[in-house]
């Protein structure tokens, strides 16, 4: 490794702008090669971590008389030093958040007196990582206690950006959670309940529960796809329900292509909750560069630990679930129609790949209106394409998530009758027909039902 390149290169790679509407001229720099590791400790410039570690210590010799703004000031001051010019960076953020977050907070005082012991598993960076984080090429496996040590440094916003960022999400810290800028009450309070997840994590962390050195995996996967005659596997279909509850099934993520997309900012939607709710999922943030067309990032062995309710701004951390279970995610990008509606049946095919790639060799998995909410996906088409490539990957059972009450569970029965093949050239007539106008105010499901004697 070449430390003394990393070193000149520190004072043009910039930690993206709190502003939520600033762009980052970063992104403008011409993409450079696929990244192999991922450099995320500080001590690489030798400038910049010796003022870290001075800032953290801060927090450790004072564990008896912390408060929330102590931590907060601390917290903005290691943010700052990330800049070239920290006063100037100082003077247009405040972390109140953080503080906010612990405002009626019930284990409040318990957090605080765990603040010199987060900083502890911050400072074990180094010595579990020696130097640098293998970044997500085709497998990674990390112990509890890495993933700890990571999301420490990330609450902390102890990282630092490496010279090709941009193939990585652009949010890895928790400084746009912590800062309160010109969001109104609703996002800031949306902020709030995602600092609390992490909070309850880390109080998890230090528990008896806590199995530090089991394993987390994380993959990269893709597989050629083949389309042939398979029965189609069993389908069931729920009116309600929280994928999470679904036992004994792998959970698809209805992720971005930037895996995360905006859980450490404003997005709340399926996948922000899913890794709020898990936040070992953190960790592939940063190790997983952006998503291929023809791949997916499966994700197994997180604990689901945190209760919720509501969703988008509605969303409300409801304390720690009373039994922990691990968890696996498929993550899967779906198209993206909402400039373009009628695009998605052109793209039947790309929908088929993705899904494949992360259904394959499955027995079990739970998913929904995946690409169907501001993505503009029609979710009876994409509950067709997810089924065919489960039946097509050999998967024994697809449990679909809806919230719409229908005659759906009869619908699907009657397509059974059906195998893969069949299913996907009636999806093809139909996406046919409608990219050419032909049909209106009318759905996959219908479609495929009148073209058919059951």
């Amino acid at each position: 490794m070449n430390y003394q390149s990393l070193d000149q290169n520190f004072g043009d790679n910039l930690t993206p702008i709190l502003s939520d509407q600033e762009e980052d001229t970063q992104n403008n720099k011409t993409q450079q090669q696929a990244l192999q590791f991922l450099y995320i400790s500080p001590n690489l410039f030798n400038k910049l971590w010796p003022e870290i570690k001075k800032q953290l210590c801060l927090l450790k010799i004072s564990q008896n008389n912390l408060t929330a703004f102590n931590v907060q000031q601390v917290i903005e001051e290691i943010y700052c030093l990330h800049f070239p010019n920290p006063k100037q960076i100082k003077n247009k953020i405040n972390f109140r958040n953080f503080c906010q977050a612990l405002d009626g907070f019930p284990q409040k005082k318990e957090f605080l007196a765990k603040i010199p012991q987060i900083v502890e598993l911050a400072l074990k960076m180094d010595q579990e990582f020696k130097d640098y984080l293998g970044m997500l090429i085709e497998r990674v496996e990390l112990k509890r206690i890495q993933v700890a040590i990571l999301l420490a440094n990330m609450f902390l916003c102890v990282m630092h950006l490496q010279p090709d960022y941009k193939l990585l999400p652009s949010v890895f810290i928790m400084a746009k959670l912590f800062n309160i800028s010109n969001e109104d009450n609703g996002q800031n309070n949306n902020k709030i309940q995602k600092i609390r997840c992490l909070i309850y994590y880390f109080l998890h962390v230090f528990s008896p529960e806590f199995k530090s050195q089991e394993k987390i995996i994380f993959t990269r996967k893709k597989h050629n796809l083949i389309i042939h005659n398979n029965p189609l596997c069993e389908f069931i279909y729920c009116e309600y329900g929280q994928m999470e509850n679904v036992s004994d099934s792998y959970i698809v993520d209805f992720a971005n292509k930037k895996i995360g997309g905006g859980v450490l900012n404003l997005g709340c939607v399926q996948e922000e909750i899913l890794f709020l709710t898990h936040p070992e999922a953190l960790a592939s943030l940063l190790i997983t560069t952006e998503i291929k067309p023809d791949e997916s990032i499966i994700i197994e062995k997180v604990n689901r630990l945190i209760m919720y309710d509501g969703y988008k701004d509605k969303f409300e951390c409801k304390g720690t679930i009373k039994q922990i279970k691990s968890t696996n995610f498929i993550c899967i990008d779906a198209g993206d129609y909402s400039g373009n509606y009628h695009l998605q049946y052109k793209d039947i095919k790309r929908e088929l790949i993705k899904s494949y790639s992360g259904f394959y060799g499955i027995p079990r998995i739970c998913t929904g209106k995946w690409g169907c909410g501001v993505f503009g996906g029609e979710w009876q088409l994409k509950a067709l394409i997810q089924w065919v490539a489960a039946s097509l990957g050999e998967c024994k059972q697809l449990v679909f998530i809806n919230d719409e009450s229908y005659a759906y569970n009869q619908a699907f029965n009657l397509l059974k009758g059906l195998n893969s093949n069949q299913l996907w050239e009636y999806i093809q007539k139909y996406c046919y027909k409608k990219s050419q106008d032909e049909l209106n105010n009318i759905n996959a499901i219908d479609f495929i039902l009148s073209q058919q004697k059951f």
